[in-house]
């Protein structure tokens, strides 16, 4: 080995020791998808840059050959780390598997080998020969026929990288602009400085200017590194998010023809195929009022109602004029958020309001009714010597007394009624919290409705309740049994809650869920009902006398879904 100065040593030490920094600090960010590759990338550098240098300051061919090898596994490598840098930056990390990058990496390899056996075939340098550059001796090797074929394969990987950085930069934001920007720089300078070397402009023949430009390389992504976070915060794929809202988009250009649309849109819209190239208003006809007043001004919201296969579902359309940088609008873009939950929940309030208001009126007039009577029985009470009579009349005061406290009772509980907002519930967890909460002694209670949910005011359990105490209270002595069921009914869902007890006579039945009917209150079932109603519900008793009790809540389409298959039948 035989050492020679050149003044070109320390200026690529200099760059392969930055480049070094660089890895290594990729290298501890390993959570972040790009570190990886990206450390590779840096450490390929590294080895080009500094094998290259040491190749500079050997006069004598065999060391020369030596580093060179050491240096081709650098500048192989170089091409295809920067290609899976590029791919889990945009957002496409899936490519990047071990079968992948081991078919990348089978040229590269070849390379490696014929570049190590040249002295042998003279396919890939057909001639060495020594030359002088700034008083050291230099090497320079004539390029073979697979010398090209190299570099093809190189170039090639190196424009599809660029290719899919430029097609993350329209429509990228500010930061990501810039992070791409500096990428798309620091790959441009070697690669220019690579050409300008195997042209016939190069400037010295036979030096290679690449891994001079890795020093200014370096310092653009030192920069990109701690002044605008690069890699620390990675654009992510615009498909990968238009796909995960949960809202319908829908892209329609100016002549309102569908360009793009994601899932949600496409399960909305109910409509099998193809849409994109469409009229919006043929899958949306409920668009139609948008396209009619000739699309939106800047920004415009409409409550549309469009019906599906069991239902209608209610969505909040925003839609937005889409112009580029203050050019004419190109198109639109609509918004579909569903609201249909919130829509229930607004109707069961307003109903809840406006039954609250009668409760009110009717129970002031009952209550004062009550206290008129209570005053005239304590005036005779006052009036009268006669103890029977005097106790007749307590009795009596007892009896108002009671109904009264009855009375504030039920207020109480029905003006919880519509104070929280109609939820989903699961009717199981209803059925067990009701039955922890009523003294049932030996009767057994079973349920099959698991799996099963109502849109229902949050006192949906004191309806269970009720009907759990009505059958305790009233269902006799050979009461053994409650059963909860449900079953479909057309597009609707019906609770059954049936008991083996005495059952209802037919005359009672039509007065059932009027307020004040019942030989207690008289207000259980019909609270039952009020809070049933609120949402749309509907109970009936349908029994057979004699044979036990039989109530029936059906619940209309949209007010039930299923996650189970219990009691489909």
């Amino acid at each position: 080995m035989i050492l020679q100065y050149s003044p070109f040593f320390f200026p690529l030490l200099l760059s392969g020791g930055l480049t070094g920094i660089i890895a290594y600090i990729s290298i501890r960010n390993r959570s972040n998808p790009v570190a990886l590759p990206f450390a590779v990338l840096m450490g390929a550098v590294t080895l080009w840059t500094t094998a290259y240098a040491v190749q500079l300051i050997t006069a004598d061919l065999a060391t020369t050959l030596f580093f060179t090898d050491l240096e081709y596994i650098g500048i192989v490598t170089v091409p295809v780390a920067w290609l899976l840098v590029v791919l889990c930056y945009t957002g496409r990390p899936r490519y990047v598997t071990a079968r992948n990058v081991g078919l990348l990496m089978i040229v590269p390899a070849i390379v490696v080998l014929l570049v190590a056996t040249d002295p042998l075939h003279h396919l890939y340098y057909s001639l060495i020969y020594p030359g002088q550059v700034a008083g050291s001796v230099l090497w320079i090797f004539t390029r073979g026929p697979l010398f090209w074929i190299n570099v093809g394969y190189n170039y090639i990987l190196l424009i599809v990288s660029l290719i899919l950085l430029a097609s993350r930069f329209s429509g990228a934001p500010a930061v990501y602009r810039r992070q791409i920007l500096i990428l798309g720089i620091a790959v441009i300078v070697p690669v220019l400085a690579n050409f300008v070397y195997l042209s016939p402009i190069d400037p010295v023949p036979g030096l290679d200017l690449t891994p001079f430009t890795f020093t200014a390389v370096g310092i653009i992504l030192a920069v990109g590194l701690f002044r605008y976070h690069l890699f620390l915060t990675l654009p992510v794929a615009y498909p990968q998010v238009f796909s995960a809202i949960s809202d319908g988009i829908i892209v329609a250009d100016i002549s309102n023809r569908i360009l793009d649309l994601n899932p949600a849109a496409q399960t909305i819209a109910q409509v099998p195929g193809e849409l994109i190239g469409k009229v919006i208003t043929s899958p949306f006809p409920q668009l139609s009022v948008f396209v009619a007043n000739d699309g939106c001004i800047a920004e415009s919201h409409q409550e549309i109602v469009i019906p599906n296969e069991s239902s209608s579902r209610w969505y909040d359309v925003t839609c937005r004029q889409l112009r580029i940088s203050g050019q004419s609008p190109t198109g639109h873009l609509f918004i579909l958020r569903d609201i249909t939950d919130r829509h229930m929940a607004l109707d069961a309030l307003a109903s809840a309001h406006r039954k609250l208001n009668l409760l009110s009126t009717v129970t002031r007039h009952d209550m004062m009714n009550k206290l008129t009577g209570l005053m005239v029985y304590l005036d005779l009470i006052r009036s009268t010597h006669d103890p029977a009579v005097r106790d007749r009349y307590l009795r009596q005061v007892d009896e108002i007394a009671r109904m009264i406290r009855d009375e504030v009772a039920f207020t109480r509980d029905y003006q919880e009624m519509g104070v929280k907002s109609p939820a989903w519930q699961d009717l199981s967890a209803c059925i067990a919290s009701a039955k922890s909460q009523v003294d049932l002694g030996k009767i057994r209670v079973t349920e099959d409705c698991r799996g099963t949910e109502l849109f229902a005011d949050p006192l949906l359990v004191k309806v269970i309740i009720n009907l759990l105490e009505n059958a305790v209270r009233h269902g006799g002595s050979r009461l053994s049994m409650v059963r909860f069921s449900c079953r479909h009914e057309g597009d609707s869902l019906v609770i059954v809650c049936e008991d083996d007890g005495t059952g209802i006579g037919d005359t009672d039945k039509g007065r059932l869920f009027a307020r004040g009917f019942g030989k207690n209150t008289g207000l259980g079932l019909f609270l039952s009902h009020e809070i049933l109603a609120g949402t749309g519900l509907f109970i009936r008793e349908n029994g057979i006398p004699g044979q036990g009790a039989r109530f029936e809540i059906t619940a209309p389409s949209g007010s039930f879904r299923v996650t189970g298959d219990t009691f489909l039948r």
